[in-house]
């Protein structure tokens, strides 16, 4: 049986880079040729032995299935019978049968199979994934990618997809403020987002200095250092930004309590706080910060129509994801571009990019 290269998950803190069986792709699949896979922050806490598919859609632990191959955001060269095509690819499928999916909220579905994630391939020897030379995907899920958008930049689509899906259901309205707190590339996507939908401006928070450069280069009204006070201070700083009136919009994608807690004094009245990363264990509602109709919520993964409304914005331009690409690594190299994207305080690393 022909093999290939693949990063494999063998368990926590386990990845190695082996030839594996390349299987060829079942009915109503498409093998892709992977040119690029983006370390996602999801990959590290897989590798940290987390599961967070499964708490952020299913809503509970699940253990990893073994001989994971990671990666889910994925670029590379498809042939559905007419020749090679550069494409980008929706990593995920749902079951379309479920009440969520029959209801339009298959972002929800809980029976989807989603590559890179270990998600609905119980059947397989090896889960498949982007980090490897190839990768199956369904037909249906395969993007023509516009020749203005690299393989590298492709990679952040799926970032986008579930920036856009979050932004559409923060209900951001023209002329609304928002904060960010974290301005990792989930984070820039999520600004970027929200100025398309008429965003006057944003306010950024981190703790190392790439990310503050790069919210700086990307539009931040106010770019806060984390380091240089409490939660409570930072909050403190960007409510005086905007007015004292408060954000329309908060965004947390560090799923720290300290900062959540925070940032609920930061909500304007009709304001929504948005917890890209679930709700932190222990994170209390005061009845009084939710007065005046404030929101609390998260939001899980996204739709198709996200990703491929994704597609034309980052070919359109009006999403910029160049200066968020930090490092590049070749696909043998994978364990030590793990290493440089969980150290980004010493490497600077924003999105570290694999190429098989």
């Amino acid at each position: 049986m022909r093999q290939m290269l693949a990063a494999v998950l063998r368990g926590p803190n386990d990845l190695v880079v082996e030839p594996i069986p390349m299987l060829p792709p079942d009915e109503g699949e498409l093998m892709c040729r992977v040119r690029a896979c983006g370390i996602c922050g999801s990959d590290l806490r897989y590798l940290a032995g987390e599961n967070p598919w499964a708490m952020h859609t299913l809503g509970y632990e699940k253990p990893n299935p073994p001989n994971m191959v990671l990666g889910h955001e994925v670029a590379g060269m498809v042939d559905a019978g007419t020749g090679e095509t550069a494409a980008a690819l929706l990593a995920f499928r749902t079951c379309g049968e479920c009440k969520e999916c029959e209801r339009g909220e298959s972002q929800l579905c809980r029976h989807t199979a989603h590559l890179g994630h270990g998600a609905g391939w119980d059947d397989r020897e090896y889960n498949p994934g982007g980090m490897a030379e190839f990768m199956p995907i369904w037909k249906e899920n395969v993007y023509e990618l516009p020749s203005s958008i690299s393989f590298a930049e492709a990679t952040f689509l799926d970032g986008l997809g579930v920036a856009i899906h979050a932004v559409r259901r923060s209900g951001i309205r023209p002329g609304d403020r928002l904060a960010l707190l974290g301005a990792g590339p989930v984070g820039m996507l999520l600004a970027q987002a929200a100025a398309v939908d008429g965003a006057a401006a944003f306010a950024a928070v981190d703790l190392y200095d790439a990310a503050l450069e790069c919210a700086r280069e990307l539009g931040a009204s106010l770019v806060l250092d984390g380091r240089g006070g409490s939660a409570a201070e930072i909050m403190s700083e960007i409510r005086h930004w905007s007015g004292d009136r408060g954000c329309d919009a908060v965004f947390d994608t560090t799923g720290l309590i300290d900062v959540q807690k925070a940032a609920l004094s930061l909500l304007a009245p009709g304001g929504t706080l948005m917890l890209m990363a679930g709700a932190a264990e222990g994170l209390e509602l005061h009845p009084g910060l939710m007065a005046g109709e404030r929101t609390v919520t998260t939001s899980s993964n996204n739709l198709p129509e996200d990703f491929a409304r994704g597609v034309e914005l980052l070919a359109s331009g009006e999403i910029r994801v160049a200066p968020m690409i930090t490092h590049e690594f070749d696909l043998a190299d994978a364990p030590r571009a793990f290493e440089v994207a969980a150290e980004k305080h010493e490497t600077g690393a924003i999105k570290v990019i694999l190429r098989p």
